[in-house]
């Protein structure tokens, strides 16, 4: 049963808001039913259909009968605008808990994601930080500060990531060497490792994890136990994985098991 929220916040909702919170809860419980939808929304069951066909049409989500499910993440990647608000309030604690691994005067590498774009946000303060990133929202926020040297990898951009990627990305990170890189996957597995939606996105994140002293992976608790499609690293090669405290307990033990140092936004090393 999906708790209701204030009703006259719900019922006075945009749709393109109506959909993003819907795309909220069913990444937090797995599944949502029409029925629960329209009481917690206040609006009709036909209004909560075209919702869920909408969100379908856009490969968000696969419905069900009387609901929805989420769309497979093993090959399946939302655009940028929509992981933003999915998961946001974990999101910005995990980053929260990154940011406190950085000093002044690092050299540190952020890939492209929404959960490393928080971290931008709360390092844009910082002085004499040199940041590498392939993402286009991380450097545009950290250039509006003149102390930190925001450098911005080669490739194709993918609009849909906000992101550099490619051959030239790739060769463009061997050029160098970083105090710390701060890299997002899709699935965080004790057995698969970290895994990423495709192949142009993993052979990135595995020179990234080659150009740093300190590799800490930052990923909320929905990708905690997942798998996608295509292996950027095994678990070993990171120090640290910095997550929420949403994960299930099970699959952060044998992440731990497995040898990889925890962090729980809140609760510090496990």
């Amino acid at each position: 049963m999906i708790a209701r929220t204030n009703g006259a916040e719900q019922a006075g909702m945009f749709m393109e808001e109506r959909q993003r919170a819907i795309l909220d809860l069913l990444a937090r419980q797995g599944k949502v039913t029409v029925e629960d939808l329209a009481a917690a929304f206040r609006v009709s069951a036909p209004t909560i259909r075209t919702d869920l066909a909408r969100l379908e049409e856009q490969g968000l989500l696969q419905r069900t009968h009387g609901g929805a499910i989420p769309a497979s993440p093993t090959l399946y990647e939302p655009p940028y605008a929509q992981r933003q608000v999915i998961r946001h309030a974990e999101k910005r604690a995990i980053a929260q808990a990154a940011a406190e691994l950085v000093a002044n005067g690092e050299t540190i590498l952020l890939d492209a994601g929404t959960t490393t774009y928080e971290l931008a946000l709360l390092l844009k303060e910082r002085q004499r930080l040199t940041v590498v990133t392939n993402s286009l929202a991380n450097a545009q926020t950290l250039s509006e500060n003149p102390g930190i040297e925001v450098i911005v990898t080669g490739g194709t951009l993918q609009a849909r990531r906000r992101a550099l990627l490619g051959p030239l990305a790739a060769r463009f990170l061997e050029s160098f060497h970083v105090d710390r890189a701060f890299l997002a996957f899709n699935g965080v597995h004790h057995q698969a490792g970290f895994t990423v939606t495709d192949f142009d996105a993993a052979e990135l994140k595995r020179r990234m994890v080659g150009a740093a002293t300190q590799v800490v992976a930052v990923a909320d608790s929905g990708k905690i136990g997942q798998i996608a499609f295509a292996k950027a690293a095994e678990l070993r090669e990171a120090d640290m994985l910095v997550t929420d405290s949403g994960a299930a307990p099970e699959s952060l033990n044998a992440i731990r098991e497995a040898g990889l140092k925890v962090v729980v936004a809140g609760r510090g090393v496990s």
